[in-house]
């Protein structure tokens, strides 16, 4: 009776461990089958991006469908798409040398002085008669504009000027550059300016 009830006992862990496995494996391929499709979009759609080209067709029901390859049979359209691409800018440091000034649209002025020794000073009188300026050296990383100054000042209506001892490292971003013209963009603020000489 004993030898009965253990093996009714081994056999019952048995199972349920074959089921626990079971249970797991199918998990597995299923996470497996879904990783495997998700790739398989991933690339499908970068081919299909990196084209171009979306296509679509009405099948004999009468169901619109789009994709990068309509059926042979179908009478298929490519569909138009539009969007904001980023144009490649290059920012060459030699044409930065020289002064640069523009006025904003909200009746600022700034003023941008780059040397080729690696100085900058940089004045901005904003519309409310705030001055910010200050005097540093930089560096230009791909389209990037690093600046470390020593020395910043700003004085805004009755405020008087305040005065940065520390160094503060600043960023600015190219969001466009010719050898006349350029605009950053720091903090959400674009900068235009025009070489002045």
């Amino acid at each position: 009776m004993k030898q009965g009830f253990l093996y009714l006992v081994l056999y019952s862990e048995l199972a349920y461990k074959k089921l626990a496995y079971r249970k797991l494996a199918a998990r597995l391929t299923r996470s497996a089958v879904s990783v495997t499709l998700a790739a398989l979009l991933a690339v499908t759609a970068g081919s299909a991006l990196a084209e171009g080209k979306i296509y679509t067709w009405t099948d004999a029901e009468g169901i619109v469908h789009y994709g990068d390859r309509p059926p042979r049979d179908a009478q298929a359209e490519e569909v138009s798409i539009r969007g904001q691409r980023q144009e490649a800018i290059e920012v060459n440091a030699a044409q930065l040398n020289g002064t640069w000034f523009g006025r904003g649209a909200n009746g600022g002025e700034t003023r941008i002085r780059i040397q080729e020794n690696g100085a900058i000073r940089f004045t901005q009188t904003r519309s409310d008669q705030s001055i910010y300026a200050y005097q540093g050296i930089w560096r230009l990383e791909n389209r990037t504009l690093s600046v470390i100054t020593e020395f910043i000042e700003e004085g805004s209506g009755g405020a008087g000027l305040q005065r940065s001892v520390e160094p503060v490292q600043l960023s600015y971003t190219f969001t466009s550059f010719s050898p006349e013209s350029f605009t950053l963009r720091s903090q959400g603020e674009d900068i235009n300016v025009s070489l002045v000489n």
